[in-house]
């Protein structure tokens, strides 16, 4: 009875978290329709077998209770998540082409009944085809080369990846096992046991997505995350645009509306590397290389989203450097020219002008805040 009031929970739950998604997304965003189709298809069985089992409307029967053949399309969704989740966008003919079989197998056992021993082995096969394939997707994408782009993205889903087809492969092998046992008769309970078993693995992907929420919110939770920055930080981008966009930029605004967030990602994952050990600084060419983004892009993204242009940025980045130098000690045993020099200005006096305008403070105010912070 308790995995039963489990299983029922956890059904309302993931279908929480559908709704939430779906009245809180922003239109030019996207977001991977297939992980919606999955948790909100296991949301309703678990839901119904609740209403069922707790007898919370009177003679209700719930139809997935013995029923194998929504498996058939989940099966699928589940490939297309993965691909979508690594590739990002999955084109329509393939996601036909994998729905074909499944469609008319599932057509063919509702009109003509076939043999339970061969519906048994159909799924048995189909399924371990389709866990093959996204297990083969994964290893297509952690070993094939990647511009920085890529590698970004990938560092952003890698433990999301592992996570859910650790999760997959778990249900792989528990549904197989109670299909194989099951003597597809109408009411022996078989799949309830399924649904009470898996409960506890959905419980603990539901607080994986509540503890990371941009899984499911996609890209449009990045720049909120990386726009809480720490007081000594300076300030760059802005999470909506403020100006309005000029006549020459709407067709170029068309493109780049719904990549905002993730040029911004990318640019901030880019100036940490940078910042390891500066030793010069990008032009918006260069950048545009590293990042594999048409420059227009990036352009318009300075535009409209940043709070200083380029030119400033460059600068700023030669500003950051000079306070990760600080907090780390440089200036006790070495000059200010030093580290204007080290920070790729071109004298002590352009250096104190900048850093005073981004900071607030001189250099060597800076150090005794950060001393009288640190006793």
């Amino acid at each position: 009875m308790l995995l039963a009031f489990l299983s029922f929970i956890v059904g309302l739950a993931l279908l929480v978290l559908v709704f939430s998604v779906l009245f809180s997304r922003k239109n030019d965003k996207n977001l991977n329709i297939y992980s919606l189709l999955i948790i909100g298809s296991a949301g309703i069985q678990r839901f119904l077998q609740g209403v069922e089992e707790f007898k919370l409307i009177d003679s209700f029967k719930n139809p997935f209770v013995d029923n194998f053949l929504h498996q058939f399309f989940m099966l699928v969704f589940a490939y297309l998540f993965f691909d979508n989740l690594l590739f990002k966008k999955t084109p329509v003919k393939k996601v036909i082409l994998h729905l074909v079989f499944p469609t008319l197998f599932v057509l063919v056992h509702s009109l003509f009944n076939l043999n339970p021993g061969l519906v048994k082995l159909v799924l048995f096969l189909f399924s371990s085809l389709y866990v093959l394939l996204p297990g083969l997707l994964i290893w297509k994408f952690i070993y094939k080369r990647k511009n920085y782009k890529e590698l970004i993205h990938f560092q952003t889903i890698k433990n999301w990846t592992y996570f859910t087809f650790g999760i997959y492969f778990s249900f792989y092998l528990i549904y197989n096992y109670v299909f194989v046992n099951n003597p597809q008769t109408i009411g022996t309970g078989y799949f309830i046991q399924f649904y009470h078993t898996t409960a506890l693995i959905w419980l603990a992907m539901i607080i994986y997505i509540l503890k990371n929420p941009v899984i499911l919110y996609g890209q449009q939770l990045l720049l909120k995350n990386i726009n809480t920055s720490s007081k000594e930080d300076l300030v760059v981008w802005r999470s909506i645009k403020l100006e309005p966009t000029e006549a020459e930029d709407l067709e170029l605004e068309k493109k780049v509306k719904s990549k905002v967030d993730e040029i911004i990602f990318a640019i901030k994952k880019y100036e940490e590397k940078l910042l390891q050990d500066l030793v010069e600084v990008p032009t918006l060419k260069e950048l545009a290389f590293e990042l594999d983004y048409p420059q227009s892009h990036l352009k318009y993204v300075f535009n409209y989203y940043s709070f200083c242009s380029f030119s400033e940025y460059q600068n700023n980045l030669k500003i950051k450097y000079a306070l990760k130098l600080i907090k780390a000690g440089y200036l006790d045993t070495r000059t200010i020219d030093s580290l204007a020099t080290r920070c790729l200005f071109s004298n002590r006096r352009t250096f104190y002008r900048n850093f005073n305008k981004c900071v607030g403070f001189t250099p060597t105010e800076y150090q005794a805040q950060i001393s009288s912070a640190a006793l």
